[in-house]
């Protein structure tokens, strides 16, 4: 943004000097920038993962061509990969809001979009239009990007995160001085509704339809699974309980040859692409190598423990709010 701020001053956004042009990829690399900072600040996974930086290295080589060249046709370029991005990613951080527990993190999610992804949006639609850029526009975007940042700020100070407790094979409630009856109750029918009546099997189950399920305030809920069980994402939550469910049936001698397709619709799961991204990077290994690890273990008389199969590799840990 400093970068920006600069380089479309007056006087010198018509100039080429050498130390501008450094400033100008910088400036025009912004939606990449952008991409990252969303992904680490709202990512649950530790560490954020490496491809949020993908967009700001894609962003370089195609700024630096239209800043050197000056061509119309890489500035059209330029333009058209900014708006993608940040509307791409203002999308998903709006998305990611109905799964987040995490209610400071909520608020600032539109915040976020709504400020610095609507601010890239409004400089990139005014730069292609050929729009003369004027101190005081500048300024009013300078000054609407600080404010933001200090929203921000305030919304999410640094927090002192602590890890939770490892995913939990069931729904053991802590019961604590803090909890009232009213909670006590709620995280009863929460154990019920998830362990008994299986609700997780439900492939379009949310916040919102649980909650309604349950009787209680969609906020009460979410605050319910993220400060006493230690979630910050209610799709991972609920995940906990297909991956333990999925596990079982894959060991299991007497569903051999139950397609992994079946054993994924029955746990709750849309398709088998997000069932096997989710079982690999919690278990270390595909459903079927599991699978047939398991039932490689249960013929040579060596079966897997009930823990084993169930949660010997569940080895992902949220973190609290």
């Amino acid at each position: 943004m400093i970068a920006f701020l600069i380089e479309t001053a007056p006087e010198i956004h018509e100039m080429l000097a050498w130390w501008i042009v450094p400033l100008r990829i910088l400036s025009n690399s912004i939606a990449g920038v952008f991409v990252a900072w969303a992904e680490t600040a709202f990512a649950d996974s530790n560490p954020p993962t490496r491809w949020r930086w993908a967009g700001f290295v894609a962003m370089l080589p195609l700024a630096a061509v239209a800043t050197l060249s000056g061509s119309a046709v890489a500035w059209n370029a330029t333009h058209a990969a900014t708006l993608i991005l940040v509307i791409f990613e203002t999308a998903r951080v709006l998305a990611g809001r109905k799964a987040d527990l995490v209610e400071g993190r909520r608020r600032v999610r539109i915040v976020f979009a709504c400020g610095i992804g609507l601010v890239i949006l409004g400089t990139t639609v005014l730069d292609a239009a050929g729009v003369r850029w004027l101190p005081e526009l500048s300024a009013v975007l300078g000054l609407s990007v600080v404010a933001v940042l200090i929203r921000l700020r305030t919304l999410v100070p640094e927090p002192a995160l602590q890890p939770a407790p490892s995913a939990p094979t069931t729904l053991a409630m802590p019961v604590t001085a803090e909890m009232g009856p009213e909670e006590r109750q709620l995280a009863e029918r929460l154990r019920q509704a998830m362990e008994h009546e299986r609700a997780y099997r439900d492939m379009d189950l949310s916040v919102d339809r649980l909650a309604e399920q349950l009787g209680a305030p969609a906020y009460r809920l979410r605050r319910l699974i993220n400060q006493r069980l230690g979630h910050r994402n209610f799709t991972e939550f609920v995940n906990q309980y297909r991956m333990k469910e999925a596990r079982a049936a894959l060991s299991d001698p007497a569903q051999a040859r139950v397609p992994v397709l079946t054993i994924a619709l029955d746990a709750g799961w849309g398709s088998i692409g997000p069932f096997n991204r989710a079982f690999k990077a919690q278990a270390g290994e595909t459903p079927t190598e599991f699978r047939r690890r398991a039932l490689a273990d249960f013929a040579i008389g060596h079966p897997l423990p009930d823990s084993a199969r169930a949660d010997a590799t569940f080895d992902k840990t949220a973190t609290s709010t």
